[in-house]
């Protein structure tokens, strides 16, 4: 009897200790890497660009490559360094690297929450559903924009400092309305104008804002409806700073969704002169044979005849992994 009731309680007292002890880290340090999609477009929309190929990130060791809502690229020799935000307010680093034959190798994966003003995690996601990225070219600064507490934040990059390692600070923006819940500051995007930087804003719910960045004030100047019913505003990214007094070629991605047709995506070649944005040309429309899913962020970088483009996905599938489609496109 007494045996028994010392299992018996022994057996109690650890399982009171596992339901109540700390998550395990991983063994190992997360990687990602990149499994080929099926599926091309034979029939593009511009002739001046070519679908390269798309990717599903499988992400090992961690659990939070999801939700990626923007991304920034730029190059490192032969290798691309990549920055994604997510919807859960984490920016994602990897590494595109080719294999040699056609693909990336597989990448050492870092996430990182973003700070809040105090230098901590946000609590709830209503505070952590960041949307847009951008930025500065010069400083290195990161711009994010929010979309269920409404606001920009600034992660600045003095010296060696990771910028998203550092307390954000949220911009006093004056000038802007308040927008539709879930409808907000979707996209956004760093312009240099003799008169002074400013961030672009794209709404997903419609309209575009000029944000100055010296005196943080915004004011709405004259764009494009979006493509067509359903389609709303998710990314925008300046193509090139070359001079600024010649206006801005910008990148916008739009998306689409309903339950029976599914998901569908339109990118357009947008360009910036004084208040007005203008559509130059439609450039991919992603749709079947095209793997589709939620695109909602684009960026490019200059090659020698171009520039490559690449869209990533806040998947709509169960199992959350995002997508990333790759282009060229030759101006």
């Amino acid at each position: 009897m007494m045996k028994t009731s010392t299992s018996i309680f022994l057996g109690l007292a650890l399982l009171a200790t596992s339901v109540h002890a700390e998550p395990l880290p991983y063994l190992q340090k997360p990687t990602v890497s990149f499994r080929a999609l099926k599926g091309s477009d034979p029939k593009p929309v511009n002739p001046k660009v070519r679908y390269v190929g798309g990717y599903e990130l499988v992400a090992k060791g961690t659990s939070e490559l999801v939700g990626l809502s923007d991304l920034h690229i730029f190059s490192d020799g032969d290798t691309l360094k990549v920055e994604a935000v997510s919807d859960f307010g984490t920016m994602a680093q990897f590494d595109l690297k080719p294999d040699g034959k056609g693909g990336y190798l597989d990448s050492p994966l870092e996430i990182d929450p973003l700070l809040d003003s105090d230098g901590k995690r946000f609590a709830y996601k209503t505070e952590a559903d960041s949307e847009g990225m951008t930025v500065d070219p010069l400083r290195g600064d990161r711009y994010v924009s929010f979309e269920g507490h409404q606001r920009v934040m600034k992660f600045a990059a003095p010296g060696k400092v990771v910028p998203w390692k550092r307390a954000g600070e949220t911009l006093p923006l004056g000038g802007l309305p308040s927008f539709p819940p879930n409808l907000g500051m979707e996209a956004v995007t760093y312009i240099q104008e003799p008169k002074g930087d400013a961030l672009l804003i794209g709404v997903e719910g419609g309209g575009f804002w000029r944000c100055g960045l010296a005196l943080n004030t915004c004011t709405e100047i004259h764009g494009p409806a979006t493509p067509g019913f359903l389609y709303m505003m998710t990314s925008l990214a300046v193509v090139d700073y070359g001079d600024p007094r010649r206006g801005h070629d910008i990148l916008g991605l739009y998306r689409y969704y309903d339950p029976i047709t599914g998901p569908r995506n339109i990118l357009r070649l947008l360009h910036l002169e004084g208040d007005t944005l203008t559509v130059v040309s439609d450039m991919v429309k992603i749709t079947p044979p095209l793997p589709v899913d939620n695109f909602e962020g684009v960026a490019s970088v200059k090659t020698a005849t171009g520039y490559r483009v690449f869209l990533v996905s806040d998947s709509v599938k169960a199992d959350g992994m995002s997508k990333l489609l790759v282009f060229d496109w030759t101006p």
